[in-house]
């Protein structure tokens, strides 16, 4: 992963005294491998995410279905 630097030359005079005639580079706050990469194929990555929302749809209504059975059930137990 690269990180950004900043040239010395845009450096202001207090921080090229305290880095010298270098140039400032940042070190990274994460692990390379918690971080998630997402697909470089845009279109990959909405299908995939469209089709997770299907899913939810069909599931969620599943669940609907299974709620309604249920409560008619239970009606015609009492």
């Amino acid at each position: 992963m690269d990180l950004p630097k900043i040239k010395k030359e845009n450096l202001t005079q207090e921080l090229r005294e305290v880095v010298g005639d270098n140039d400032l580079e940042f070190d990274s706050l994460l692990e390379p491998e918690d971080v998630m990469i997402l697909p470089d194929n845009t279109r990959e990555y909405l299908d995939g995410k469209l089709n997770t929302a299907r899913m939810m749809v069909e599931a969620r209504m599943k669940l609907e279905e299974y709620r309604k059975r249920s409560r008619s059930e239970n009606l015609t137990d009492m």
